[in-house]
C-alpha cells in the first residue's frame, strides 16, 4: 500500500512537472514575446488616450499647459464676426411678347356691301382668323378707310374716296387689332370730320392709333401700350401727306402746328422722333406708307432709308401702301417690312388679295423668331388661311422676293420662318 501511494505522487509530480515546463517554454519563444509587447504597447496607447481624452473632457486642458479661456471667447467671437452668406438673388424671367402685323384695312365700299348681305354683317369678316390673331398681344394693321358717317368728301370723280360705318370698327376688335397707323392716303378722304370721328371711335374701343391729330404736334406722337412688362411705341408717316387732292376746298393731308393731319415721310423728322422716344419704351415701331401700288418691287431708296431708321434705333419697319406683299428683310435682326400688302380690300387682282400674318416672338428687346402666315381675301369680304396647294404659289413668291433683300426664310408647314 505504502508502495503504490509512492508510485501515485511520482506520476502526480512528473506530470505536474511537464506542464509547468511546457508553459514556461511556450511563452519564452521570441515571436510570443513581440506579440506580447505589441499588445501591450496597443492597450498602453488605447489606455493613454482614453485617460488623456477623459482628462481634457474633465478639464478642459490638455497634457502639456493649461488652456487660456480668454483663447476660446476669442475663437468664438471669430466665429460670430465671419459674415453671412449672401442671399441667393434669383434673375426675374425675361419678358415675352408676340407682336402681329398686318397689311392695309379697308371695309367700305364693296367689302361693306357684300357683308350686309350675309348674316353676322361685319362679324364675318375676320372669322376665320381671328382665333389666330387673338393670340397676339400687340395687333397692328394700317387703317385706309376712316369710320364716319360723314357724307362731305373730296371729289369722287378726281379721287378715290372711302370710308367705313362706324359699327363697322367691331371687325377691329373681333380680330384682336389693338393698334393703328393713321397716316395714309385716305383717312382724311372726308376731311377733318372723318379723321377726328375715327380718332374718338378708336380711342372708344381702346384701339391706340398714330399718325394722324388735330395738329402737327399731336400727329407725330407715338401710340404707346404696355404688355407684359414691355412698353411698345409705333410712330407713323406717310409720302401721300403734301399732295393736294380735289375736293371743296382742295385738300393737302399735311398736318402742321394749326392744321389737322398726317405726318409726311421725312428723314429728320423721324430721326428725330426716334432719338425723342428711342430710351422710353422698350419696343419702338416705325409706320410707313410709301412705296409703288401694285409693284413687288422695292426702291433702292428705301431700302437705304429703312436701314437709316433701324440704325437710328428703331427695333421694326412696318410699310404699307402698294397693295401687295413686297419681300422681308432682317437687318441687324430687326425685321423691315417693306409692304405688308392688303389684308381686307376689294381690289381684284389676285396678288392684291394675297398677304400674311406676321407673328413676331420677343424676349425682352431681342426678336427671338419671326413667322409669315399666307392668308386671302375670299370673296371681297373674309380674310382666310392658304394651306397646302393654295399656299405654294405666294410662298415661293416670298422666298424669292425676300432673297433678293439677302434674307432667305425657310418653309416650315405652309409658313415662312424667318431668322
Amino acid at each position: 500500500m505504502k508502495l503504490g501511494r509512492v508510485v501515485l505522487l511520482v506520476i502526480v509530480f512528473v506530470l505536474l512537472a511537464s506542464a509547468i515546463f511546457g508553459f514556461v517554454y511556450y511563452w519564452s519563444r521570441p515571436e510570443d514575446q513581440a506579440v506580447m509587447k505589441e499588445g501591450s504597447s496597443v492597450s498602453e496607447a488605447s489606455e493613454s488616450s482614453t485617460n488623456s481624452t477623459s482628462s481634457e473632457q474633465a478639464t478642459g486642458q490638455d497634457n502639456e499647459s493649461p488652456k487660456d479661456n480668454s483663447n476660446s471667447v476669442e475663437e468664438t467671437d471669430t466665429v460670430e464676426e465671419l459674415p453671412a452668406p449672401e442671399p441667393i438673388i434669383e434673375e426675374p424671367p425675361v419678358p415675352e411678347l408676340r407682336f402681329m402685323a398686318v397689311g392695309d384695312i379697308m371695309i367700305g365700299r364693296g367689302v361693306a356691301m357684300r357683308l350686309k348681305k350675309m348674316e353676322g354683317v361685319y362679324g364675318r369678316a375676320f372669322e376665320k382668323i381671328s382665333f389666330y390673331m387673338n393670340k397676339g398681344d400687340v395687333v397692328f394693321a394700317n387703317l385706309e378707310s376712316p369710320f364716319t358717317d360723314s357724307t362731305h368728301g373730296l371729289d369722287k370723280d378726281r379721287k378715290i374716296v372711302l370710308k367705313a360705318e362706324p359699327e363697322a370698327v367691331s371687325a377691329l376688335k373681333d380680330a384682336g387689332i389693338n393698334l393703328i397707323s393713321l397716316s395714309n392716303n385716305h383717312i382724311m378722304d372726308h376731311y377733318e370730320k372723318g379723321l377726328f370721328d375715327t380718332m374718338e371711335l378708336l380711342d372708344q374701343n381702346d384701339i391706340k392709333h398714330a399718325g394722324g391729330g388735330r395738329n402737327i404736334e399731336e400727329a407725330r406722337k407715338p401710340a404707346i401700350m404696355e404688355k407684359n412688362g414691355l412698353k411698345i411705341a409705333m410712330l407713323a408717316y406717310t409720302d401721300m401727306a403734301e399732295l393736294t387732292f380735289a375736293g371743296k376746298p382742295y385738300l393737302s393731308f399735311a398736318a402742321g402746328p394749326e392744321k389737322s393731319g398726317v405726318v409726311p415721310r421725312k428723314y429728320e423728322t423721324i430721326r428725330d422722333d426716334i432719338q425723342k422716344y428711342r430710351d422710353q419704351v422698350d419696343l419702338l415701331a416705325i409706320s410707313l406708307h410709301w412705296g409703288v401700288e401694285d409693284s413687288f418691287n422695292v426702291p433702292v431708296e428705301q431700302i437705304e432709308f429703312a436701314h437709316r431708321l433701324i440704325d437710328d434705333g428703331a427695333d421694326m419697319i412696318l410699310g404699307h401702301h402698294p397693295h401687295r406683299a413686297q419681300g422681308i428683310e432682317i437687318y441687324k435682326g430687326k425685321p423691315i417690312f417693306y409692304s405688308l400688302g392688303n389684308f381686307l380690300f376689294d381690289q381684284n387682282d389676285k396678288a392684291n388679295m394675297e398677304s400674311f400674318i406676321i407673328d413676331m416672338k420677343y424676349k425682352g428687346t431681342e426678336m427671338v423668331g419671326c413667322v409669315a402666315i399666307p392668308v386671302r381675301i375670299a370673296g371681297k369680304t373674309t380674310v382666310e388661311v392658304l394651306t397646302g396647294q393654295d399656299a405654294v404659289g405666294i410662298l415661293e413668291r416670298q422666298t424669292e422676293l425676300s432673297r433678293r433683300l439677302g434674307t432667305e426664310p425657310q418653309t416650315v408647314f405652309d409658313k415662312l420662318v424667318y431668322k
